[in-house]
């Protein structure tokens, strides 16, 4: 069998510090980074994505970044070949992938080697769990998927993983866990995970001044600018924070003051989403990155330390 990859992540929720930790643990290693940031595929959307800018890119090649237009769909199934691939070239070339981002259904599809292409979807199916849910409760839900895939039933706690993981069962017949354990067998990557976080006063503090920061460096214009080249304020990636609030500002539902606001709550609510998603995932090293420096270092330590033990 062939010796796996190393792949170092660096996740968590937004506005913790994920790029800049990234980047220099990238310099200091001989790094590359993997934009794991379901936004930041996208052309044309930079500031309200907080993507890198055009001199740090030029310090650390970044991949997965400006790939599709905002009017196209992309999925986590197109992210996994796409990543996978930058993350083998990598290698390949005698440099070290680092995936660096928070949408952590793009890392786990990654990581884990999700079988994405095994899961299908049935919106008609998934709508009579849902009412099954209403009808019955959590705990019929859930004794309902021990029955049939205890493993998975023993790891899933919340609503929606629940019904997805029942889902997958009717529609394929198999359970989940086992579909995922045989694409995890053959995953060519050997993942480092790390979840940087902060106190929460903190984390919030960030977030609220992020959202005013990109209201000073242009949210607006470069909304209006996507309008201009046609995209549909009604496209998935239109849809994102800060695009969908632009767009209600500018129809006059609300003032400057509320859409920022308004921004600035929805983005501690995703915070919020993505330490549960996290949170969920298996063997991650938590960081507080109160202090980033120190975050870079325990991290180099940490892949010396499992270089080492490689090497005897």
């Amino acid at each position: 069998m062939a010796e796996k990859i190393p792949l170092l992540v660096i996740g968590g929720p937004t506005a913790t510090g994920k790029s800049d930790v990234a980047v220099e643990v990238a310099l200091a290693c001989g790094g590359e980074v993997i934009s794991a940031d379901s936004m930041q595929v996208y052309k044309f959307m930079d500031i309200g994505t907080a993507k890198v800018d055009r001199a740090t890119r030029a310090r650390v090649p970044h991949h997965m970044l400006d790939i599709v237009e905002p009017d196209q769909d992309f999925s986590a199934a197109l992210y996994k070949i796409h990543a996978t691939a930058a993350a083998r070239d990598i290698w390949r070339r005698g440099r070290f992938p680092i995936m660096a981002g928070g949408t952590g259904l793009y890392i786990r599809a990654v990581c884990e080697n999700f079988p994405l292409e095994e899961m299908p979807y049935d919106p008609r199916c998934r709508a009579e769990l849902n009412a099954t849910w209403e009808a019955r409760g959590r705990e019929y839900m859930e004794a309902w998927l021990g029955k049939v895939d205890p493993e998975s039933a023993a790891r899933i706690k919340d609503r929606r993983r629940i019904i997805r993981a029942l889902e997958i069962y009717l529609l394929t017949g198999q359970q989940p866990s086992v579909i995922q354990r045989h694409a995890g067998q053959a995953n060519p990557f050997q993942p480092i995970i790390f979840a940087l976080n902060l106190p929460r006063p903190k984390l919030y503090a960030k977030i609220n001044a992020r959202a005013e920061s990109m209201i000073r460096q242009g949210l607006v214009g470069e909304y209006i600018e996507l309008r201009k080249r046609g995209y549909s304020p009604h496209s998935n990636a239109m849809q994102g924070l800060g695009y969908r609030h632009c767009n209600l500002y500018l129809e006059g539902k609300w003032t400057l003051a509320e859409m920022v606001a308004h921004l600035q709550q929805d983005t501690r609510r995703y915070a919020k989403r993505q330490l549960t998603w996290f949170r969920g995932m298996q063997e991650v090293t938590w960081l507080d990155n109160s202090h980033p420096p120190a975050t870079v270092e325990r991290i180099l330590s940490i892949l010396q330390e499992i270089q080492a033990g490689k090497a005897k």
